[in-house]
Order: structure tokens, then C-alpha cells, then sequence
């Protein structure tokens, strides 16, 4: 089964066509939103959980 995974695994390559993509005006801006919207929930149960033991313990 593991031989096929890393059989697999060693097909997958970028597409030669794809390795130089040029971004528009806003995508950078996009990427940045996106990623906060899936990092700061997670970081701020994080911290709520950090915070709740602090408050739970002393």
C-alpha cells in the first residue's frame, strides 16, 4: 500500500506551463484575507483556551 502512495508521489510534478504565474492587481491582498480568515479563528480559540486555564487554574 505505501508503495503505491510514494509511487504516486513521485509522478506528481507541477505542470511546466504553471511555474511562472503572474498574479493580478489583488491577488496578493485576496491571499492575505483568505489566510486570516483561516488562521486568526484557530489562533483565537488558541489563546481563549490558554486563557481560560490561566483563569481556571489561578
Amino acid at each position: 500500500m505505501f508503495n503505491k502512495v510514494k509511487e504516486i508521489l513521485k509522478k506528481k510534478e507541477l505542470d511546466p506551463e504553471k511555474y511562472d504565474v503572474e498574479l493580478e492587481k489583488g491577488d496578493f491582498l485576496a491571499l492575505l484575507i483568505a489566510a486570516a480568515m483561516t488562521m486568526l479563528p484557530v489562533l483565537i480559540g488558541i489563546f481563549a483556551l490558554f486563557g481560560l486555564l490561566t483563569w481556571i487554574i489561578f
